[in-house]
Protein backbone atom coordinates (compact mmCIF):
# COMPACT_ATOMS: atom_id res chain seq x y z
CA UNK A 1 0.00 0.00 0.00
CA UNK A 2 3.13 2.57 -0.09
CA UNK A 3 5.32 3.39 -2.72
CA UNK A 4 9.25 3.03 -2.31
CA UNK A 5 11.70 4.06 -4.70
CA UNK A 6 15.82 4.11 -4.85
CA UNK A 7 18.20 5.62 -7.63
CA UNK A 8 22.09 5.54 -8.06
CA UNK A 9 23.61 7.11 -10.58
CA UNK A 10 25.88 9.76 -11.89
CA UNK A 11 22.79 12.72 -10.99
CA UNK A 12 21.81 14.05 -7.69
CA UNK A 13 19.42 11.49 -6.37
CA UNK A 14 17.11 14.31 -4.53
CA UNK A 15 15.69 15.89 -7.20
CA UNK A 16 15.31 12.22 -8.88
CA UNK A 17 13.27 10.86 -6.01
CA UNK A 18 11.06 13.64 -5.73
CA UNK A 19 9.95 13.25 -9.60
CA UNK A 20 9.71 9.53 -9.11
CA UNK A 21 8.03 9.25 -6.13
CA UNK A 22 5.26 12.44 -6.99
CA UNK A 23 4.34 9.66 -9.59
CA UNK A 24 3.71 7.08 -6.81
CA UNK A 25 1.54 9.03 -5.08
CA UNK A 26 -1.82 7.04 -5.61
CA UNK A 27 -0.28 4.81 -3.40
CA UNK A 28 -0.19 6.65 -0.45
CA UNK A 29 -0.10 9.73 0.50
CA UNK A 30 -0.18 10.17 4.32
CA UNK A 31 3.59 10.65 5.09
CA UNK A 32 6.95 10.08 2.96
CA UNK A 33 9.94 10.69 3.14
CA UNK A 34 13.95 10.57 1.92
CA UNK A 35 17.40 8.65 2.94
CA UNK A 36 20.45 10.16 0.56
CA UNK A 37 23.81 9.47 0.53
CA UNK A 38 26.28 11.90 0.26
CA UNK A 39 30.23 12.04 1.06
CA UNK A 40 29.68 9.16 3.63
CA UNK A 41 27.15 10.38 5.51
CA UNK A 42 23.31 9.39 5.20
CA UNK A 43 20.73 12.04 5.89
CA UNK A 44 17.10 11.59 6.80
CA UNK A 45 13.99 13.28 5.55
CA UNK A 46 10.58 13.05 6.53
CA UNK A 47 7.27 14.09 7.74
CA UNK A 48 3.72 13.40 7.58
CA UNK A 49 1.76 15.33 4.94
CA UNK A 50 1.96 15.51 1.23
CA UNK A 51 4.69 14.70 -0.87
CA UNK A 52 5.27 18.26 -2.55
CA UNK A 53 4.53 20.12 0.91
CA UNK A 54 7.32 17.71 2.75
CA UNK A 55 9.91 18.07 -0.09
CA UNK A 56 9.57 22.18 -0.08
CA UNK A 57 10.12 21.69 3.80
CA UNK A 58 12.85 19.88 3.78
CA UNK A 59 14.53 21.29 0.47
CA UNK A 60 14.70 17.90 -1.16
CA UNK A 61 15.53 19.23 -4.88
CA UNK A 62 18.50 20.98 -3.73
CA UNK A 63 19.97 18.07 -1.43
CA UNK A 64 23.34 17.08 -2.68
CA UNK A 65 24.07 13.25 -3.28
CA UNK A 66 24.10 10.29 -5.86
CA UNK A 67 22.07 7.64 -4.12
CA UNK A 68 18.62 7.57 -2.09
CA UNK A 69 15.86 5.91 -1.32
CA UNK A 70 12.06 7.75 -1.00
CA UNK A 71 9.01 6.43 0.07
CA UNK A 72 4.98 7.67 0.09
CA UNK A 73 3.04 6.16 3.13
CA UNK A 74 -0.32 4.45 3.08
CA UNK A 75 -0.02 3.60 7.24
CA UNK A 76 -1.06 0.26 8.66
CA UNK A 77 0.91 -0.21 11.53
CA UNK A 78 1.54 3.41 13.37
CA UNK A 79 -0.80 6.67 12.92
CA UNK A 80 0.70 9.16 10.60
CA UNK A 81 3.50 11.10 12.23
CA UNK A 82 6.73 12.16 11.56
CA UNK A 83 8.38 9.08 13.22
CA UNK A 84 6.15 7.14 12.20
CA UNK A 85 6.99 8.14 8.38
CA UNK A 86 10.10 6.34 6.26
CA UNK A 87 13.04 5.70 6.02
CA UNK A 88 13.39 4.25 9.39
CA UNK A 89 16.54 4.21 10.39
CA UNK A 90 19.18 1.94 12.89
CA UNK A 91 20.32 2.99 16.24
CA UNK A 92 23.18 4.77 15.12
CA UNK A 93 21.74 6.26 12.26
CA UNK A 94 24.09 4.40 9.65
CA UNK A 95 21.39 2.30 8.05
CA UNK A 96 17.75 3.72 6.24
CA UNK A 97 15.00 1.47 5.15
CA UNK A 98 12.38 2.01 3.27
CA UNK A 99 9.31 -0.80 3.16
CA UNK A 100 5.98 -1.77 1.21
CA UNK A 101 4.00 -4.68 2.87
CA UNK A 102 3.58 -5.87 6.02
CA UNK A 103 5.87 -7.57 8.53
CA UNK A 104 3.60 -10.31 10.28
CA UNK A 105 6.59 -11.22 13.25
CA UNK A 106 7.57 -7.63 13.98
CA UNK A 107 6.02 -7.84 17.76
CA UNK A 108 8.23 -10.73 18.80
CA UNK A 109 11.11 -9.40 16.13
CA UNK A 110 11.18 -6.15 17.62
CA UNK A 111 11.01 -7.89 21.82
CA UNK A 112 14.44 -9.42 20.80
CA UNK A 113 16.01 -6.66 19.57
CA UNK A 114 15.21 -4.48 22.47
CA UNK A 115 16.20 -6.82 24.70
CA UNK A 116 19.64 -7.14 22.84
CA UNK A 117 19.82 -2.93 23.67
CA UNK A 118 17.99 -1.86 19.58
CA UNK A 119 16.12 1.09 20.76
CA UNK A 120 12.92 1.58 18.60
CA UNK A 121 11.65 5.05 17.38
CA UNK A 122 8.57 4.49 15.72
CA UNK A 123 4.94 1.87 16.12
CA UNK A 124 5.69 0.55 12.70
CA UNK A 125 6.35 -2.78 11.77
CA UNK A 126 8.94 -1.76 9.24
CA UNK A 127 11.65 -0.30 12.04
CA UNK A 128 12.75 -3.77 12.81
CA UNK A 129 14.08 -3.87 9.64
CA UNK A 130 16.75 -1.45 10.13
CA UNK A 131 17.53 -2.78 13.61
CA UNK A 132 18.08 -6.65 12.38
CA UNK A 133 20.51 -5.54 9.34
CA UNK A 134 22.18 -3.15 12.42
CA UNK A 135 22.88 -6.69 13.93
CA UNK A 136 23.75 -8.69 11.06
CA UNK A 137 25.86 -6.39 9.63
CA UNK A 138 27.96 -6.12 12.75
CA UNK A 139 29.79 -9.73 10.67
CA UNK A 140 30.91 -6.57 7.75
CA UNK A 141 29.13 -8.17 5.16
CA UNK A 142 26.35 -5.95 3.74
CA UNK A 143 24.92 -8.18 1.03
CA UNK A 144 25.27 -11.04 3.85
CA UNK A 145 23.27 -8.94 6.46
CA UNK A 146 20.83 -8.23 4.33
CA UNK A 147 20.14 -11.96 3.18
CA UNK A 148 20.16 -12.87 7.08
CA UNK A 149 17.83 -10.43 7.67
CA UNK A 150 15.09 -10.94 4.65
CA UNK A 151 15.00 -14.44 5.97
CA UNK A 152 13.94 -13.45 9.26
CA UNK A 153 10.92 -11.61 7.85
CA UNK A 154 7.58 -12.95 7.87
CA UNK A 155 4.74 -11.45 6.50
CA UNK A 156 4.27 -9.14 3.00
CA UNK A 157 7.22 -6.79 1.78
CA UNK A 158 9.61 -4.91 -0.50
CA UNK A 159 12.01 -2.89 1.06
CA UNK A 160 15.46 -0.78 0.65
CA UNK A 161 18.16 -0.35 2.35
CA UNK A 162 21.11 2.26 2.05
CA UNK A 163 24.57 1.43 4.48
CA UNK A 164 26.27 5.26 4.77
CA UNK A 165 29.61 2.88 4.39
CA UNK A 166 28.35 1.49 1.01
CA UNK A 167 28.30 5.17 -0.70
CA UNK A 168 26.37 3.98 -4.43
CA UNK A 169 24.94 1.16 -3.05
CA UNK A 170 21.12 0.15 -2.68
CA UNK A 171 20.04 -3.34 -1.67
CA UNK A 172 16.55 -4.70 -2.02
CA UNK A 173 14.31 -7.97 -1.08
CA UNK A 174 10.83 -8.82 -2.33
CA UNK A 175 8.68 -10.92 -1.00
CA UNK A 176 4.70 -11.13 -2.49
CA UNK A 177 5.34 -7.07 -2.83
CA UNK A 178 6.30 -5.51 -6.14
CA UNK A 179 9.86 -4.66 -6.55
CA UNK A 180 11.07 -3.68 -10.43
CA UNK A 181 14.52 -2.69 -11.37
CA UNK A 182 14.55 0.30 -13.83
CA UNK A 183 17.73 -0.21 -16.27
CA UNK A 184 18.77 3.10 -17.33
CA UNK A 185 21.98 5.08 -19.36
CA UNK A 186 24.49 6.57 -16.36
CA UNK A 187 21.97 5.30 -12.84
CA UNK A 188 19.30 2.83 -12.52
CA UNK A 189 16.15 2.46 -10.12
CA UNK A 190 13.93 0.16 -7.92
CA UNK A 191 11.33 0.91 -6.88
CA UNK A 192 7.31 -0.65 -6.57
CA UNK A 193 6.21 0.61 -9.67
CA UNK A 194 7.55 1.11 -13.17
CA UNK A 195 5.71 4.46 -13.32
CA UNK A 196 8.18 6.09 -11.03
CA UNK A 197 10.74 5.82 -13.21
CA UNK A 198 8.88 5.31 -16.83
CA UNK A 199 10.14 8.82 -18.28
CA UNK A 200 13.97 7.55 -17.39
CA UNK A 201 14.00 3.94 -19.21
CA UNK A 202 11.75 1.69 -20.14
CA UNK A 203 14.42 -1.58 -19.48
CA UNK A 204 13.09 -2.98 -16.79
CA UNK A 205 14.02 -6.04 -14.57
CA UNK A 206 10.74 -7.81 -12.37
CA UNK A 207 12.16 -9.63 -9.27
CA UNK A 208 10.81 -12.40 -8.29
CA UNK A 209 9.42 -13.68 -4.64
CA UNK A 210 12.54 -14.62 -2.47
CA UNK A 211 14.82 -12.10 -4.71
CA UNK A 212 17.69 -9.66 -3.54
CA UNK A 213 18.91 -7.06 -5.71
CA UNK A 214 22.22 -4.82 -5.54
CA UNK A 215 22.41 -1.80 -7.64
CA UNK A 216 25.13 0.33 -8.55
CA UNK A 217 25.06 2.99 -11.08
CA UNK A 218 26.72 0.57 -13.51
CA UNK A 219 25.98 -2.66 -11.94
CA UNK A 220 22.84 -4.75 -11.12
CA UNK A 221 23.18 -8.00 -9.40
CA UNK A 222 20.74 -10.66 -8.30
CA UNK A 223 20.33 -13.25 -5.66
CA UNK A 224 18.16 -15.52 -3.93
CA UNK A 225 17.95 -14.93 -0.12
CA UNK A 226 20.03 -17.61 0.20
CA UNK A 227 22.61 -15.93 -1.74
CA UNK A 228 22.72 -18.02 -5.12
CA UNK A 229 22.98 -15.67 -8.21
CA UNK A 230 20.38 -15.60 -10.48
CA UNK A 231 20.42 -15.05 -14.18
CA UNK A 232 18.23 -11.91 -15.39
CA UNK A 233 17.70 -10.56 -18.68
CA UNK A 234 15.90 -6.53 -18.68
CA UNK A 235 13.05 -6.44 -20.85
CA UNK A 236 11.19 -3.40 -22.20
CA UNK A 237 7.70 -2.32 -21.46
CA UNK A 238 5.13 -0.79 -23.45
CA UNK A 239 3.99 2.03 -21.83
CA UNK A 240 5.21 5.19 -22.84
CA UNK A 241 6.34 8.84 -20.87
CA UNK A 242 3.30 10.24 -21.85
CA UNK A 243 0.51 7.98 -20.57
CA UNK A 244 1.39 9.29 -17.00
CA UNK A 245 1.44 12.99 -17.94
CA UNK A 246 -1.96 14.87 -17.08
CA UNK A 247 -1.94 16.90 -20.28
CA UNK A 248 -4.78 19.25 -20.33
CA UNK A 249 -6.97 17.61 -18.11
CA UNK A 250 -7.73 19.04 -13.94
CA UNK A 251 -6.98 15.26 -13.03
CA UNK A 252 -5.41 12.19 -13.91
CA UNK A 253 -8.84 10.45 -13.11
CA UNK A 254 -10.74 12.95 -15.40
CA UNK A 255 -7.95 12.44 -18.07
CA UNK A 256 -8.81 8.40 -17.63
CA UNK A 257 -12.45 8.99 -17.84
CA UNK A 258 -11.64 10.61 -21.07
CA UNK A 259 -9.39 7.85 -22.40
CA UNK A 260 -12.15 5.52 -22.64
CA UNK A 261 -12.92 5.81 -26.05
CA UNK A 262 -9.19 4.77 -26.92
CA UNK A 263 -8.78 1.94 -24.16
CA UNK A 264 -11.72 -0.11 -25.08
CA UNK A 265 -10.63 -0.45 -28.71
CA UNK A 266 -6.72 -1.06 -27.23
CA UNK A 267 -8.31 -3.99 -24.54
CA UNK A 268 -9.54 -5.83 -27.99
CA UNK A 269 -5.85 -5.69 -29.28
CA UNK A 270 -5.23 -9.30 -28.05
CA UNK A 271 -3.16 -12.20 -29.33
CA UNK A 272 -5.52 -14.66 -31.35
CA UNK A 273 -3.87 -17.84 -30.04
CA UNK A 274 -3.25 -16.14 -26.62
CA UNK A 275 -7.20 -15.34 -26.44
CA UNK A 276 -8.24 -18.65 -27.94
CA UNK A 277 -6.55 -20.74 -25.57
CA UNK A 278 -8.20 -18.69 -22.72
CA UNK A 279 -11.27 -19.27 -24.40
CA UNK A 280 -10.81 -23.33 -24.20
CA UNK A 281 -9.88 -23.41 -21.10
CA UNK A 282 -12.82 -21.64 -19.71
CA UNK A 283 -15.09 -23.98 -22.27
CA UNK A 284 -13.56 -27.01 -20.81
CA UNK A 285 -13.63 -26.31 -17.11
CA UNK A 286 -15.74 -28.43 -15.32
CA UNK A 287 -15.86 -25.54 -11.85
CA UNK A 288 -15.40 -21.70 -12.52
CA UNK A 289 -14.40 -19.66 -9.62
CA UNK A 290 -14.15 -15.90 -10.72
CA UNK A 291 -12.21 -13.89 -8.20
CA UNK A 292 -11.25 -10.40 -7.39
CA UNK A 293 -11.37 -7.52 -5.42
CA UNK A 294 -13.56 -4.04 -5.35
CA UNK A 295 -14.04 -2.72 -8.99
CA UNK A 296 -12.57 -5.68 -10.88
CA UNK A 297 -14.75 -8.21 -8.69
CA UNK A 298 -17.96 -5.99 -10.31
CA UNK A 299 -16.34 -6.75 -13.55
CA UNK A 300 -16.34 -10.54 -12.36
CA UNK A 301 -20.10 -10.39 -11.37
CA UNK A 302 -20.56 -9.36 -14.91
CA UNK A 303 -18.59 -11.83 -16.44
CA UNK A 304 -20.50 -14.78 -14.33
CA UNK A 305 -24.36 -13.15 -15.75
CA UNK A 306 -22.51 -12.72 -19.63
CA UNK A 307 -21.46 -16.41 -19.61
CA UNK A 308 -24.50 -17.83 -17.99
CA UNK A 309 -26.44 -16.20 -20.79
CA UNK A 310 -24.79 -16.26 -23.83
CA UNK A 311 -22.24 -18.81 -23.31
CA UNK A 312 -24.26 -21.14 -21.27
CA UNK A 313 -21.48 -21.81 -18.96
CA UNK A 314 -21.71 -21.43 -14.80
CA UNK A 315 -19.35 -19.66 -13.02
CA UNK A 316 -19.45 -18.34 -9.46
CA UNK A 317 -18.04 -15.27 -8.23
CA UNK A 318 -16.48 -14.90 -5.24
CA UNK A 319 -14.47 -11.89 -3.60
CA UNK A 320 -10.88 -12.57 -3.11
CA UNK A 321 -11.06 -11.73 0.61
CA UNK A 322 -13.80 -14.32 1.38
CA UNK A 323 -11.70 -16.67 -0.86
CA UNK A 324 -11.04 -18.74 2.62
CA UNK A 325 -14.40 -19.37 3.50
CA UNK A 326 -15.24 -20.61 0.06
CA UNK A 327 -11.75 -22.82 -0.44
CA UNK A 328 -14.17 -25.96 0.04
CA UNK A 329 -15.88 -25.32 -3.65
CA UNK A 330 -11.82 -25.49 -5.33
CA UNK A 331 -10.92 -28.50 -6.46
CA UNK A 332 -8.16 -30.12 -9.22
CA UNK A 333 -10.80 -29.86 -11.70
CA UNK A 334 -11.38 -26.26 -10.43
CA UNK A 335 -10.57 -22.94 -12.74
CA UNK A 336 -9.68 -19.66 -11.38
CA UNK A 337 -10.53 -16.47 -13.48
CA UNK A 338 -8.67 -14.05 -11.69
CA UNK A 339 -9.04 -10.01 -12.42
CA UNK A 340 -6.97 -7.29 -11.80
CA UNK A 341 -5.53 -3.84 -12.30
CA UNK A 342 -2.35 -3.71 -10.71
CA UNK A 343 -1.46 -7.96 -11.06
CA UNK A 344 -0.47 -7.40 -7.13
CA UNK A 345 -3.92 -7.22 -4.93
CA UNK A 346 -2.81 -9.16 -1.64
CA UNK A 347 -6.17 -10.63 -1.63
CA UNK A 348 -6.38 -11.64 -4.95
CA UNK A 349 -2.84 -13.11 -4.83
CA UNK A 350 -3.52 -14.75 -1.98
CA UNK A 351 -6.78 -16.42 -3.28
CA UNK A 352 -5.13 -17.59 -6.44
CA UNK A 353 -2.58 -19.56 -4.12
CA UNK A 354 -5.17 -20.98 -2.01
CA UNK A 355 -6.78 -22.55 -5.04
CA UNK A 356 -3.85 -23.53 -6.75
CA UNK A 357 -2.30 -25.19 -3.50
CA UNK A 358 -5.87 -27.62 -3.83
CA UNK A 359 -4.82 -27.97 -7.49
CA UNK A 360 -7.01 -25.30 -9.59
CA UNK A 361 -5.34 -23.87 -12.78
CA UNK A 362 -5.68 -20.25 -12.56
CA UNK A 363 -5.84 -17.77 -15.67
CA UNK A 364 -6.14 -13.85 -15.40
CA UNK A 365 -7.11 -10.25 -16.39
CA UNK A 366 -4.41 -8.36 -16.33
CA UNK A 367 -3.18 -4.59 -16.89
CA UNK A 368 0.40 -4.49 -15.58
CA UNK A 369 2.92 -7.29 -17.53
CA UNK A 370 5.63 -9.14 -14.97
CA UNK A 371 2.83 -8.39 -12.26
CA UNK A 372 2.66 -11.29 -9.18
CA UNK A 373 -0.58 -12.72 -10.35
CA UNK A 374 0.59 -13.26 -13.99
CA UNK A 375 3.64 -15.42 -12.46
CA UNK A 376 0.82 -17.21 -10.96
CA UNK A 377 -1.40 -17.83 -14.11
CA UNK A 378 -1.22 -20.42 -16.62
CA UNK A 379 -2.50 -17.78 -19.01
CA UNK A 380 -2.73 -14.25 -18.96
CA UNK A 381 -4.37 -11.62 -21.26
CA UNK A 382 -3.64 -7.95 -20.65
CA UNK A 383 -6.24 -5.02 -21.11
CA UNK A 384 -3.97 -2.78 -22.62
CA UNK A 385 -5.49 0.24 -20.90
CA UNK A 386 -2.20 1.75 -20.07
CA UNK A 387 -1.15 3.34 -16.27
CA UNK A 388 -3.90 4.12 -14.51
CA UNK A 389 -2.79 6.67 -12.21
CA UNK A 390 -6.14 7.72 -10.31
CA UNK A 391 -6.81 5.60 -7.35
CA UNK A 392 -10.38 5.22 -8.38
CA UNK A 393 -10.64 2.44 -11.44
CA UNK A 394 -11.83 3.81 -14.60
CA UNK A 395 -10.41 3.31 -17.81
CA UNK A 396 -8.71 -0.53 -16.11
CA UNK A 397 -12.92 -1.63 -15.64
CA UNK A 398 -14.14 -0.22 -19.11
CA UNK A 399 -11.31 -2.67 -20.80
CA UNK A 400 -11.41 -5.44 -18.18
CA UNK A 401 -15.43 -5.58 -19.29
CA UNK A 402 -14.12 -5.62 -23.71
CA UNK A 403 -12.14 -8.22 -22.88
CA UNK A 404 -14.79 -10.29 -20.74
CA UNK A 405 -17.52 -9.50 -23.78
CA UNK A 406 -15.36 -10.67 -26.41
CA UNK A 407 -14.43 -13.62 -24.54
CA UNK A 408 -18.20 -14.47 -23.79
CA UNK A 409 -18.77 -13.97 -27.34
CA UNK A 410 -16.05 -16.16 -28.83
CA UNK A 411 -17.43 -18.47 -26.57
CA UNK A 412 -20.95 -18.08 -28.02
CA UNK A 413 -19.91 -17.75 -31.34
CA UNK A 414 -21.36 -14.77 -31.77
CA UNK A 415 -19.01 -12.93 -34.45
CA UNK A 416 -21.85 -10.19 -35.51
CA UNK A 417 -21.61 -8.95 -31.23
CA UNK A 418 -18.15 -8.99 -31.76
CA UNK A 419 -18.44 -6.69 -34.72
CA UNK A 420 -20.49 -4.29 -32.44
CA UNK A 421 -18.07 -4.47 -29.34
CA UNK A 422 -15.24 -2.97 -31.49
CA UNK A 423 -17.87 0.10 -32.85
CA UNK A 424 -18.63 1.26 -28.98
CA UNK A 425 -15.60 3.60 -28.90
CA UNK A 426 -17.46 6.39 -31.14
CA UNK A 427 -20.74 5.70 -28.12
CA UNK A 428 -18.28 6.49 -25.79
CA UNK A 429 -17.77 9.43 -27.49
CA UNK A 430 -21.11 10.52 -27.29
CA UNK A 431 -21.30 10.12 -23.78
CA UNK A 432 -18.10 12.09 -23.00
CA UNK A 433 -19.42 15.57 -24.74
CA UNK A 434 -22.35 15.21 -21.76
CA UNK A 435 -19.62 16.47 -19.52
CA UNK A 436 -21.39 19.88 -19.48
CA UNK A 437 -24.62 18.97 -18.03
CA UNK A 438 -22.92 15.81 -15.72
CA UNK A 439 -21.54 18.46 -14.05
CA UNK A 440 -24.92 20.48 -13.60
CA UNK A 441 -26.39 17.04 -12.13
CA UNK A 442 -23.61 16.94 -9.51
CA UNK A 443 -23.63 20.56 -8.36
CA UNK A 444 -27.07 20.16 -7.82
CA UNK A 445 -26.95 16.92 -5.74
CA UNK A 446 -23.46 18.03 -3.90
CA UNK A 447 -24.84 18.65 -0.20
CA UNK A 448 -26.85 15.37 -0.12
CA UNK A 449 -25.49 13.16 2.71
CA UNK A 450 -27.01 9.72 0.38
CA UNK A 451 -27.06 8.14 -2.66
CA UNK A 452 -29.05 5.07 -3.80
CA UNK A 453 -28.03 3.19 -7.30
CA UNK A 454 -30.57 0.16 -8.36
CA UNK A 455 -30.17 -1.45 -11.45
CA UNK A 456 -31.23 -5.12 -12.81
CA UNK A 457 -29.85 -7.82 -14.63
CA UNK A 458 -26.91 -6.71 -16.16
CA UNK A 459 -27.20 -3.38 -15.00
CA UNK A 460 -27.12 -4.26 -11.03
CA UNK A 461 -22.92 -4.87 -11.03
CA UNK A 462 -22.71 -1.16 -12.32
CA UNK A 463 -24.94 0.30 -9.87
CA UNK A 464 -22.50 -1.38 -7.50
CA UNK A 465 -19.54 0.37 -8.97
CA UNK A 466 -21.34 3.50 -9.45
CA UNK A 467 -22.05 3.54 -5.94
CA UNK A 468 -18.28 2.39 -5.12
CA UNK A 469 -17.22 5.40 -7.17
CA UNK A 470 -19.54 8.04 -5.55
CA UNK A 471 -18.09 6.30 -2.35
CA UNK A 472 -14.07 6.54 -3.37
CA UNK A 473 -14.57 10.15 -4.68
CA UNK A 474 -16.99 12.26 -3.36
CA UNK A 475 -17.20 10.79 -0.18
CA UNK A 476 -21.05 10.32 0.05
CA UNK A 477 -22.40 7.33 1.58
CA UNK A 478 -23.94 5.41 -1.62
CA UNK A 479 -25.46 2.23 -2.17
CA UNK A 480 -25.72 0.00 -4.81
CA UNK A 481 -28.79 -2.33 -4.88
CA UNK A 482 -30.76 -4.51 -7.33
CA UNK A 483 -34.02 -2.83 -8.11
CA UNK A 484 -36.14 -5.41 -6.61
CA UNK A 485 -34.40 -5.49 -3.54
CA UNK A 486 -35.77 -1.86 -2.21
CA UNK A 487 -38.87 -3.47 -0.90
CA UNK A 488 -37.18 -5.99 1.15
CA UNK A 489 -35.59 -3.25 3.51
CA UNK A 490 -34.01 0.28 1.96
CA UNK A 491 -37.01 1.37 1.37
CA UNK A 492 -37.26 2.45 4.45
CA UNK A 493 -34.97 4.73 4.08
CA UNK A 494 -36.21 7.01 1.57
CA UNK A 495 -37.47 10.03 2.09
CA UNK A 496 -38.45 13.73 0.20
CA UNK A 497 -35.35 14.64 -1.56
CA UNK A 498 -33.46 10.98 -1.81
CA UNK A 499 -31.30 10.94 -4.98
CA UNK A 500 -32.23 7.31 -6.81
CA UNK A 501 -29.28 6.80 -9.47
CA UNK A 502 -31.73 4.20 -11.56
CA UNK A 503 -29.85 2.56 -14.33
CA UNK A 504 -32.74 1.85 -16.51
CA UNK A 505 -32.07 1.72 -20.56
CA UNK A 506 -34.71 0.07 -22.80
CA UNK A 507 -34.22 -3.20 -22.16
CA UNK A 508 -35.59 -6.33 -20.81
CA UNK A 509 -35.26 -5.10 -17.46
CA UNK A 510 -36.95 -1.89 -18.11
CA UNK A 511 -40.39 -1.91 -17.01
CA UNK A 512 -39.76 -4.19 -13.20
CA UNK A 513 -37.19 -1.55 -12.70
CA UNK A 514 -39.44 1.71 -13.75
CA UNK A 515 -41.80 0.05 -11.15
CA UNK A 516 -39.43 -0.09 -8.68
CA UNK A 517 -38.88 3.70 -9.76
CA UNK A 518 -42.44 4.49 -9.28
CA UNK A 519 -42.67 2.94 -5.69
CA UNK A 520 -39.75 5.38 -4.78
CA UNK A 521 -40.78 8.23 -6.78
CA UNK A 522 -43.88 7.68 -4.15
CA UNK A 523 -41.98 8.32 -1.05
CA UNK A 524 -40.32 11.34 -2.46
CA UNK A 525 -37.77 10.56 -4.02
CA UNK A 526 -35.38 12.26 -6.77
CA UNK A 527 -34.73 10.14 -9.64
CA UNK A 528 -31.91 10.67 -11.73
CA UNK A 529 -31.75 8.04 -14.44
CA UNK A 530 -29.52 6.70 -17.10
CA UNK A 531 -31.33 5.35 -20.10
CA UNK A 532 -31.56 5.90 -23.55
CA UNK A 533 -35.44 6.09 -22.86
CA UNK A 534 -37.74 9.72 -21.31
CA UNK A 535 -40.03 8.62 -18.89
CA UNK A 536 -42.08 11.56 -16.96
CA UNK A 537 -40.95 10.03 -13.61
CA UNK A 538 -36.99 10.88 -13.73
CA UNK A 539 -36.35 13.97 -12.40
CA UNK A 540 -32.88 14.29 -13.97
CA UNK A 541 -31.98 12.17 -16.95
CA UNK A 542 -27.90 10.85 -18.26
CA UNK A 543 -28.63 9.97 -21.42
CA UNK A 544 -26.73 7.05 -23.01
CA UNK A 545 -26.89 5.99 -26.84
CA UNK A 546 -29.39 3.37 -27.81
CA UNK A 547 -27.33 0.39 -28.91
CA UNK A 548 -27.98 -3.60 -28.81
CA UNK A 549 -28.93 -4.37 -25.20
CA UNK A 550 -26.00 -6.23 -23.81
CA UNK A 551 -23.45 -3.42 -24.57
CA UNK A 552 -25.57 -0.86 -21.83
CA UNK A 553 -23.81 -1.86 -19.16
CA UNK A 554 -20.25 -0.86 -20.84
CA UNK A 555 -21.42 2.64 -21.53
CA UNK A 556 -23.58 3.59 -18.33
CA UNK A 557 -20.70 3.17 -16.03
CA UNK A 558 -19.12 5.75 -18.17
CA UNK A 559 -21.75 8.74 -16.58
CA UNK A 560 -21.40 7.41 -13.18
CA UNK A 561 -17.90 7.88 -13.42
CA UNK A 562 -18.18 11.27 -14.66
CA UNK A 563 -21.28 12.15 -11.75
CA UNK A 564 -18.45 10.91 -9.30
CA UNK A 565 -15.98 13.18 -10.18
CA UNK A 566 -17.90 16.17 -10.50
CA UNK A 567 -19.27 15.46 -7.10
CA UNK A 568 -16.07 15.44 -5.90
CA UNK A 569 -14.95 18.09 -7.68
CA UNK A 570 -17.71 20.22 -6.49
CA UNK A 571 -16.92 19.50 -3.17
CA UNK A 572 -13.70 20.85 -3.08
CA UNK A 573 -11.81 17.39 -2.46
CA UNK A 574 -9.18 16.05 -4.96
CA UNK A 575 -10.28 12.97 -6.98
CA UNK A 576 -6.77 11.50 -7.63
CA UNK A 577 -6.16 11.00 -4.44
CA UNK A 578 -9.05 10.14 -1.79
CA UNK A 579 -8.61 9.79 1.61
CA UNK A 580 -7.35 6.86 3.18
CA UNK A 581 -7.45 4.80 0.09
CA UNK A 582 -4.23 3.69 -2.14
CA UNK A 583 -4.26 2.24 -5.32
CA UNK A 584 -2.80 -1.25 -5.20
CA UNK A 585 -3.67 -2.68 -2.11
CA UNK A 586 -0.72 -4.81 -1.52
CA UNK A 587 -1.57 -5.57 2.06
CA UNK A 588 -4.51 -8.07 3.39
Amino acid sequence: MCGIIGYTGNKDAGPMLLESLKKMEYRGYDSAGFGILHGGALRVMKDAGRIAEIARKVGISDEKGNTGIAHTRWATHGGVSQNNAHPHVSCDASIAVVHNGIIENYQELSSQLKAEGHRFASETDTEVIAHLLEKHYREGNHLKAFQETAKQLKGTFAFLALFDDKPGLILGARKDAPLIIGVGKGGNFIASDIVSFIEQTDRVVFLKDYEIASITANKIEVFTFDGEPVEFAPTHVAWEASDISKKEFAHYTLKEINEQARTLSAALDQDEEKINEFCITIKNAKNTIITASGTSFHAGMLMRYLLAKFAKIHAQSILASEIDQEIDLVEKDTLVIAISQSGETADVIGAVRKAASRGASVISIVNTAGSSLTRESKITLYINCGPEIGVAATKSFTSQLAIIYDIVFRLAGLEEKRAQLRDLSKHVEIILSQDTSIREIAKRYKITSDFYFIGRGLHFPIALEGALKMKELSYIHAEGLAAGELKHGTLALVDAGTPVIAINPGDETYDETLNNIAEMKARGATIIAVTDKQNQLYNDVIEIPAVDSVFFPILEVIPLQMLAYYAAVERTLDPDYPRHLAKSVTVK
